[in-house]
């Protein structure tokens, strides 16, 4: 991969997206896109459940960071939207199970809606992964 490549891909394990790729490597950063509650298969988990929505998100993050060779760890940027305020506290819960002590820093919004009236959460990342890395 040349420095100015850009590398577009999406991982078996994750729904695929119609109209875009999960993920784009551009130098030593990877950018993932918003991931909804969605399983493998396409079908909606946690409907009505902000929490259970959140695990089946970062279950979705981490299975596109391990396509590219990346780990939690490797995050440096987190973005989470979400629509009801009240359901922060769960979501909150998902972040902090999946990263660990890893804290990179996080961006939330209240939002009026997302793509779906189903989704009560989004979250997108950022990674950070050096070419040079073994």
């Amino acid at each position: 991969m040349s420095a100015n490549e850009i590398v577009l891909t999406s991982p078996d394990g994750v729904a695929p997206a119609s109209s875009y790729e999960h993920a784009a490597r551009c130098g030593d950063f990877v950018f993932v896109a918003g991931q909804v509650a969605r399983d493998e298969n396409g079908a909606w988990v946690g409907l009505g459940d902000a929490g259970a929505q959140a695990a089946q998100v970062y279950r979705n993050i981490g299975r596109i960071l391990a396509h590219v060779g990346a780990t939690p760890q490797d995050v440096v940027k987190i973005t989470t939207m979400m629509v009801d305020r009240a359901d922060r506290d769960a979501v909150t819960a998902a972040r902090l199970d999946f990263f660990g002590d890893h804290r990179p820093p996080h961006s939330g919004m209240i939002i009026a809606g997302l793509g779906s009236p189903e989704v009560r959460v989004e979250v997108e990342v950022i990674a950070y992964l050096p070419r040079a890395r073994p």
